[in-house]
């Protein structure tokens, strides 16, 4: 089954589950999907159980009723009952069409029910909405947990369930994301952390970057330029060397969320994609900075050309899908910025 390609202005493609124990209706709504999801077929019901409760669950099940060893209504029982995969969309697609049959499918937990045959608009219509509010649940509710860890419940009940919820958009483009993280600043005093947090904000204005300030652990700013991203991870090394920074720098398709919040314009990054720069951080020693293998592919011909004062390394780490490129930029011996002649 075919996989259909990202590109630069979508999220991850969502996996449509589809189970059906006649090869020709598998056959046939692969062909219908594949160009707008990643298929994957499961003949059974317990090959599908197995496939829901890997590692790589799907975003959203088609389901047969009618099959030999287990009913698509006991794979939708056992779906709801085990937590990690009880909130996956289950859609029937089958050929019982009776009221009855209709009315218990939703009463386990089916979103939507469809009658073989099916004509394939319906099936790409009917899916397309439910992808979409499948999506927009998760990212309010990843969005709402974050949330809560920063506003007061006043403010995260307005923002939710009050006046500001009109606000929340969400939307998917592609950006370069820095993540700064140290291990000393516990050492240091607050008039240091401080200062490296005035000099993160410098950085961010001088760059034209926006800063996520809803982001535990470390310091995160994200770009449109995946060079004016490296070039400022640069100067931030060289610039607060005594902070013994671990720098990670990723490039992907990311979820900006914007809202207003207790009068202000907020923003900040969801999604597993946005994580990955902190995963590349950890790939670091202190006082260099990792660049993924995304990141590199943009920017490699600049390094090569213009990688004065710092040591660069071009390999693979541990996790050669997570980073590629390590820089050790010198320490500057004062807060002034030097021009790295990267264009």
């Amino acid at each position: 089954m075919s996989t259909r390609p990202l590109t630069t202005h979508e999220e991850s493609v969502p996996r449509i589950l589809v189970v059906d124990d006649m090869p020709d209706n598998l056959f046939l709504m692969n062909g219908l999907l594949e160009d707008l999801y990643e298929v994957v077929p499961a003949s059974s019901g317990r090959e599908a159980l197995q496939v829901i409760m890997s590692d790589a669950p799907p975003d959203m099940v088609l389901l047969d009723i009618m099959m030999p060893d287990m009913d698509g209504y006991e794979v939708l029982r056992r779906i709801r009952q085990h937590t990690p995969t009880a909130n996956i969309p289950v859609i029937f697609v089958t050929a019982l069409a009776s009221q009855q049959e209709r009315n218990l499918g939703l009463e386990l937990g089916a979103i939507d029910y469809l009658t073989k045959p099916v004509a394939p608009e319906q099936v790409i219509r009917r899916l397309e909405k439910h992808v979409r509010a499948t999506r927009e649940a998760r990212r309010l509710e990843e969005l709402s947990e974050r949330m809560s860890r920063y506003l007061t419940p006043d403010a995260w009940q307005r923002l939710f369930h009050g006046a500001d919820r009109a606000t929340i958009r969400f939307e998917e483009r592609t950006l370069t994301v820095l993540y700064a993280e140290t291990t000393s600043l516990h050492a240091q005093g607050e008039r240091e952390r401080d200062a490296f947090t005035a000099e993160v904000n410098w950085l961010v204005t001088r760059y034209g970057a926006q800063m996520d300030p809803f982001v535990f652990g470390g310091a995160v700013a994200f770009f449109d330029d995946a060079r004016a991203c490296v070039r400022m991870s640069m100067d931030l090394q060289r610039t607060a060397t005594a902070m013994r920074l671990r720098v990670g720098v990723h490039t992907g398709v990311m979820v900006m969320a914007t809202f207003a919040c207790e009068g202000r314009r907020c923003v900040t990054l969801l999604g597993a994609e946005t994580n990955m720069a902190a995963r590349v951080a950890a790939q670091a020693a202190s006082g260099s900075i990792v660049i993924s293998p995304q990141t590199y592919a943009l920017v490699q011909d600049d390094l090569h050309a213009n990688s004065t004062g710092c040591l660069l390394t071009e390999e693979f780490f541990q996790d050669s899908d997570l980073a590629q490129a390590c820089l050790t930029p010198a320490p500057l011996e004062s807060s002034t910025f030097a021009g790295l002649g990267l264009t």
